[in-house]
């Protein structure tokens, strides 16, 4: 195990373990937060769908007098009326159904923003890495190019360096100190970044990350296999699809009419003489048989059956460009990897032979210049190989 440096310097906030910052973002992220109500108003929609229609009350009087007020005559009637709607065809349990399958749909397509999001969180906390390394590496450099000033502040004194040698390389720490203070900002953004992302009100950053030289292989095809079965966008899919089955049958169910029963009470005339009443009524569907909401149904079925086929095939094709970014970040880090002791040897060589007198100022000045540019491709190739593993297991649907 190869531990990466800690950072050196003030910059930086509150350091946080990788499992308590995914506990931060899933309990504080906005995005998270907005989406998640989704799931409470289609929570709403499914007990609203199981609610029995309210009876309907009415008072009605016909026949009254008025002096002043509105009085009984002989031919006053007076009536208290109660109706209640009785649906047929099953109409109640379908509606339930569709409503529930909608509730979990919105469960599923909660999830599936989480593992979207999580590509963001995952590049945030990647590049805090990546800064890490670099301000390390920004630190190292600086100190070692001091001693370079020293070797050259010796040779310019005994006379073996020029006054124009000597200048270059003073001037040259001007582009190492900003190379490291670039560095440092950027830290800075990507901390601020990566705290506003866990809607922390206060600086966080992750701890410093372990890792292994090795990384894994793995099969196209057993990744694909992963992902169509836990993907949670084709599972929300999967989930609408049934939903609209329901709708289907819901609809045709609405041709069936519904029955409405009532029974009433009747006074007639000043002694208010009882009467009782009852009545049912139903609609007849004669030229409205719900003909157009049944065609509407079956083509949201049928646009979500496509729209499924669309997202199996979007999955492998994710797949399949997350495993290319993969093995290409692989071949980078190791070719880099395999030339750093090389690179390192140079530059320590380059030095010593300054140190004597074997070569100039420029030529000393490039291989520096090499060895930075070197360093920093490293780091990124090996922080971008880290960062498309972990990638990788997002677009299969994994989510910690």
């Amino acid at each position: 195990m190869i531990a990466f440096f800690s950072m050196i310097g003030t910059v930086g906030g509150q350091e946080i373990s990788l499992e308590q910052a995914l506990e931060l973002f899933y309990k504080n992220n906005y995005d998270i937060l907005i989406n998640r109500y989704e799931i409470d108003k289609a929570y709403g929609d499914y007990v609203g769908a199981k609610l029995r229609p309210n009876p309907v009350l009415s008072l009605n009087s016909i026949g009254l007098r008025y002096e002043g007020l509105p009085r009984l005559s002989d031919d006053t009637q007076l009536t208290t009326r109660i109706d209640q709607l009785i649906e047929l065809g099953r109409k109640r349990e379908l509606r339930t159904n569709s409503a529930f399958a909608s509730l979990e749909a919105s469960k599923l397509s909660h999830k599936d923003i989480l593992r979207t999001l999580l590509i963001g969180f995952y590049t945030a906390y990647y590049n805090l890495q990546l800064d890490r390394l670099n301000i390390e590496f920004g630190h190292y450099d600086l100190e070692r190019f001091k001693k370079v000033e020293e070797v050259a502040g010796r040779r310019f004194d005994a006379g073996f360096l020029s006054l124009i040698d000597y200048i270059k390389i003073k001037l040259s720490a001007i582009d190492v100190e900003n190379n490291s203070t670039n560095f440092d900002k950027q830290f800075r953004a990507d901390i601020e970044s990566f705290s506003f992302l866990i809607a922390s009100r206060t600086l966080l950053e992750p701890q410093k990350l372990t890792f292994e030289e090795t990384f894994p292989a793995y099969s196209e095809e057993s990744l694909i296999d992963v992902a169509l079965r836990n993907r949670y966008d084709l599972l929300a899919l999967r989930k609408q699809s049934e939903a609209a089955k329901y709708g289907i049958s819901l609809a045709k169910a609405l041709r069936i009419p519904d029955v409405t029963v009532g029974a009433e009470y009747d006074s007639f005339g000043k002694d208010s003489r009882p009467r009782f009443g009852v009545g049912v009524s139903l609609p007849l569907p004669l030229f409205n048989r719900n003909q157009g909401e049944i065609l509407r149904r079956n083509a949201e079925f049928s646009q979500l059956e496509e729209q499924i086929k669309k997202t199996e095939r979007q999955i492998v094709s994710d797949i399949r460009q997350a495993l290319n970014n993969y093995q290409g970040s692989l071949k980078i880090f190791d070719a880099y990897r395999t030339r750093k002791k090389e690179m390192e040897d140079l530059l320590s060589k380059s030095e010593n032979t300054f140190s004597l007198g074997g070569i100039t100022v420029l030529d000393l000045l490039d291989t520096r210049k090499t060895y930075r540019d070197f360093i920093t491709k490293y780091n990124q190739s090996l922080i971008q190989a880290l960062l498309n593993q972990e990638l990788l297991k997002v677009y299969t649907g994994e989510i910690r």
